[in-house]
């Protein structure tokens, strides 16, 4: 490729920058990137989109392992939510990975009827990226079986512990569904109907108090009954003799009045008698001095 001499030139401008005068001005025009340039920059963009997801991926991965090996996963029902929200995202992410990669490899077959350097960096790139995401995958399945495995392990060992015949179908379908706490489920099961006894006996021994109360209160209530008959019976035996002699009293009366009224009509009687032989004697003395 010929290049123009342009040294004469230049050195016109020198002069003329030196002796303070300016005869011609430069402009510097910024040329538009040619397409090829654009098309590596939307590359590397999707690019770096891409291994974003996957580091996304990788860090899922590595806190699935951390929340695995936690003593208290098995058992800890925030730990096993969180492993699971891991899976989710996990999920979502190699769903995003795989439409970014297929897109990423329409643009490399595209540009494959040339041999640029866009197409050639294409196909680099999402050769590249696609090795990325298929160790990452793999590292992530590995973390999964080894999850499954483990849940597998238990789940036997459960199963054993409970003396219950499983078939493997069943085992399988009990690990697909999540349901691995064969044991532990027993035992809270069984704790959680021992606390409801409990309770129920608390309920009547609370109740069974309660009577004993109220039974120990009418029991003093007789108490100071009994205290106070007899400290009333001296008054009571008094009184009660007191009675009997009105009754006797009341008898004697009842004698007394009808002898009373025995001789007041005999006495009735002797006045009579008395009066009648009076008034014969005196008509009779009457009687004589009228005929004398």
């Amino acid at each position: 490729m010929r290049s123009k001499d342009r040294l004469a030139e230049l050195r016109h401008l020198a002069n003329g920058a030196a002796a303070g005068v300016y005869h011609d001005t430069v402009e510097l025009q910024l040329k538009e990137p040619p397409a090829h340039h654009a098309d590596i920059e939307h590359t590397f963009n999707e690019v770096e989109r891409i291994r974003g997801w996957i580091h996304q991926l990788d860090n899922n991965t590595q806190l699935m392992r951390r929340l695995h090996t936690d003593p208290t996963f098995h058992t800890n029902k925030q730990l096993q939510e969180q492993l699971e929200s891991a899976v989710t995202a996990s999920n979502a992410a190699g769903l995003k990975v795989c439409g970014a990669l297929r897109q990423l490899e329409a643009s490399a077959s595209a540009g494959a009827a040339r041999n640029d350097a866009a197409a050639r960096i294409a196909r680099l790139q999402y050769a590249a990226t696609r090795h990325l995401y298929a160790d990452a995958l793999a590292r992530h399945h590995a973390a999964l079986d080894t999850v499954r495995h483990d849940q597998l392990h238990l789940l036997h060992q459960q199963i054993k512990l409970t003396n219950l015949t499983i078939s493997d179908e069943e085992c399988q379908s009990l690990l697909d569904s999540n349901n691995i706490s064969l044991f532990v489920d027993n035992v809270k099961a069984e704790t959680a109907e021992a606390r409801r006894l409990l309770r129920d006996v608390e309920a009547r021994h609370a109740e069974l108090a309660r009577v004993e109360a109220a039974l120990t209160d009418v029991r003093d209530l007789f108490a100071q009954l009994a205290h106070l008959v007899a400290a009333q019976q001296d008054h009571v035996d008094s009184v009660e003799y007191y009675a009997l002699q009105a009754s006797d009293h009341v008898g004697a009366g009842g004698g007394h009045l009808l002898k009373g009224t025995v001789s007041r009509t005999k006495a009735r009687k002797k006045k009579m008698g008395l009066v009648v032989c009076l008034v014969v004697g005196v008509a009779v003395v009457l009687l004589v001095l009228i005929v004398t």
